[in-house]
């Protein structure tokens, strides 16, 4: 799913190359450079700074592909069984997320964070002391976050 400040982008990108075009066009008609330069002055100029702006922006990396990258090493991490924080061996111990209203507690795979870019990691004293109960499709479990002692 696309969404709006990539939408923005493209738009931006879309109007830049639109205005180049017709400045190009138009300015390409007349004899004279004192006759073409109001074309570019107008349409070419103020169109190549938007194409610029809207391929940079289209460009930058999103914060939701940031979030699901963090939750697909989370995932990488918990099939290997190691933690996703420098690769220590964790066992039994799972990595929990919350989503910052949320009432539930959900483990790396849950469907429900499928998309999410706000779901945060929990540790293992927060997991603990937070008023979260696990997920009903999940079922995470808060024992395996809180850890030994």
């Amino acid at each position: 799913m696309i969404g709006p400040p990539r939408r923005l982008a493209a738009a931006l990108t879309g109007v830049g190359v639109l205005l180049c075009v017709l400045g190009w066009y138009q300015a390409s008609g007349q004899p004279t450079v004192a006759q073409q330069i109001p074309y570019l002055a107008s349409a070419t100029i103020p169109g190549a700074a938007l194409l610029a702006a809207g391929a940079a922006a289209l460009l930058r990396p999103s914060a939701a592909a940031s979030a699901t990258s963090k939750r697909s090493r989370a995932i990488a991490a918990a099939a290997d069984g190691r933690s996703a924080v420098g690769g220590r061996s964790t066992g039994a111990e799972a990595v929990l997320f919350r989503v910052p209203d949320g009432r539930y507690v959900h483990a790396t795979e849950c469907p429900l964070l499928d998309g999410r870019t706000d779901a945060v990691e929990l540790g293992g004293e927060e997991a603990a002391t937070a008023e979260l109960r696990p997920c009903p499709l999940c079922q995470a479990s808060l024992d395996s976050a809180a850890g030994p002692g």
